[in-house]
């Protein structure tokens, strides 16, 4: 037993405090390295009026890189009042995918590189992380009319790298 910890092995008492580190300080702050999955339902009435529905809620001075983005399928089409928008993925900087209206109007699983959703249009935005302290958000961009109906769950995978 080590008597420090009380733990019956060093390995163990090694193993918490790496998963202490691994999940975040005495705030519950993530830790820079930490991936992360967020979940997030994005409905047609948090979207209208060039509102913005947040993927990732960022701390002052935080950077984030995506890793990985995933529509569920799950929720339900968009559609009513003419619309025909996009749904982007930015932080206002960059752009890791701008999902096509024809994918919001028949929800089906996809993830980052298929046509559903789109890598992007700036192969850089791959790999560029977000800008200190902003939001990954997901809002309409491109067409002319809002949905009147729908809901989608996209999962993003995140790295924090400040």
């Amino acid at each position: 037993m080590d008597p420090s910890t009380g733990l019956a092995h060093r390995e163990w008492a090694q193993w918490f405090e790496l998963i202490l580190k691994r999940t975040g300080d005495s705030t519950g702050k993530p830790v820079i390295g930490n991936v992360v999955a967020y979940e997030t339902t994005v409905a047609f009435g948090a979207l209208a009026s060039a509102a913005s529905v947040a993927l990732l809620t960022a701390k002052s001075s935080e950077q984030w890189k995506i890793r990985e983005i995933l529509l569920s399928g799950s929720g339900t089409n968009f559609s009513g009042g003419g619309g025909d928008r996009l749904l982007t993925i930015t932080d206002g900087a960059s752009t890791w995918s701008v999902i096509p209206a024809a994918t919001l109007q028949t929800l089906a699983v996809a993830r980052w590189g298929d046509a559903g959703v789109p890598f992007p249009a700036t192969a850089a935005h791959l790999t560029t992380a977000s800008a200190s302290g902003t939001n990954i958000s997901a809002r309409y961009s491109g067409g002319s009319a809002d949905y009147t109906a729908g809901s989608l769950t996209l999962t993003i995978t995140t790295e924090r790298v400040a």
